[in-house]
């Protein structure tokens, strides 16, 4: 027989001064011990960001779940449709700036950022920090390993001129010039579509101000 989880009390004078920090687009920071209860509660009432260090204290904002119990609305808290166990938050009202850069994005797949969670244009912030010091650099390759697990193929080719790549995945060089090679590829549907961009502290995008110079990656389809 499985075991009951044991009830958790949860800390309503320390959410609502997160849900206020929330609601003004700031952080509130919480020590281990005080946002353990709050991240575990089902479904979260808090995300917190560990790339946001006020000494031993990490940067965290309420969940939709979590302002729901703050304005008392129970059933809403417990049907909030939250990301669980990722450090960044889901915004809502951000502006997208133009794209500075192309659209070749390659790479790996992390799952620690809540793309799953996301809805058509809703965003999320990665900071400048001592392990990520260039996230538009760094997340591109999470952004494009994104996009293609909402890829479907349609059964028609495309040729590609790209930069050729040896078995080491790196650009092969000749006479000091990148060589060039046309690939046919298959065409994708992408049902869900993300893009990353650089932010710059202090600068607004849409309702939010960018609190630290860093990364928005938002759903744009």
């Amino acid at each position: 027989m499985s075991k009951k989880p044991k009830s958790v009390t949860i800390n309503t004078t320390l959410l609502k001064a997160i849900v206020a920090a929330t609601a003004s687009g700031n952080h509130y920071f919480v020590s281990q011990d005080e946002g353990k209860p709050l991240l575990g509660h089902n479904p979260p009432l808090i995300v917190v960001n560990f790339d946001m260090m006020q000494g031993e204290k990490a940067a965290s904002k309420a969940t939709e779940a979590g302002i729901a119990m703050v304005n008392g609305n129970a059933a809403a808290s417990a049907a909030a449709a939250t990301v669980v166990g990722s450090a960044f938050s889901i915004m809502k009202g951000v502006e997208l700036p133009a794209s500075r850069r192309g659209a070749g994005l390659h790479g790996g797949a992390p799952k620690k950022y809540p793309f799953e969670g996301m809805d058509v244009g809703d965003s999320f912030f990665v900071p400048v920090s001592e392990d990520t010091p260039n996230p538009l650099k760094t997340l591109g390759s999470t952004v494009s390993s994104a996009n293609m697990r909402y890829a479907e193929e349609t059964g028609e080719m495309r040729e590609v001129n790209r930069v050729k790549r040896g078995k080491d995945r790196k650009a092969v060089v000749e006479n000091g010039e990148k060589v060039y090679e046309t690939v046919t590829l298959p065409k994708y549907n992408f049902t869900r579509k993300f893009e990353i961009r650089g932010i710059e502290k202090g600068k607004v995008y849409g309702t939010w101000t960018a609190p630290e110079s860093g990364a928005l990656i938002a759903r744009t389809r």
